[in-house]
């Protein structure tokens, strides 16, 4: 129906506010991920939560750590892509329900948000998200760090 209706180009619709959202938010998780690692790694009320390679005697993220701070990243990151994500949905599903020349652009929606709901409107469906992205990232990360590991990938340290 799609490729009917709107060509070849219908199956791309709605790409420029999903990679607006992705991309950002991938750049923060990891950055923050990169600097929590470095904290946990260096600071001293982490000790305890630290693994130590037996092989090269290096100070790893343990699982806990890994977790912990691979869902702290998904957190922030989300916290601040989440109302484009809102401004993107609802964009979508304008495009479902409204004729085209009634819909409103992204900025209109952030407007018409701010002004009918406030921050609790671009913040609405937050809880659920945190459900998912929570553990996602997370494991995504305990994913990344294995897979360092067992291709014996070595951080450079100046």
């Amino acid at each position: 129906k799609i490729a009917r209706t709107e060509g070849f180009a219908g199956f791309y619709s709605g790409i420029i506010p999903t990679l607006t959202v992705a991309v950002p938010s991938f750049a923060i998780s990891y950055s923050v991920y990169g600097s929590l690692k470095e904290y946990a790694l260096d600071d001293d009320l982490f000790y305890n939560l630290r693994k130590i390679d037996g092989k090269s005697g290096e100070e790893t993220l343990g699982f806990v750590l890994t977790l912990m701070c691979g869902a702290a990243s998904g957190t922030m990151s989300t916290l601040v892509t989440f109302p484009f994500d809102t401004v993107r949905r609802r964009m979508q599903i304008q495009n479902l329900h409204i004729e085209p020349e009634d819909r409103l652009s992204a900025g209109q929606q952030i407007r018409n948000i701010m002004t009918k709901e406030g921050v609790r409107g671009i913040y609405r469906g937050l809880p659920p998200e945190l459900l998912k992205v929570v553990p996602m990232v997370g494991t995504m990360f305990l994913v990344y760090e294995q897979m360092k590991n067992m291709l014996n990938v070595r951080s450079q340290k100046p």
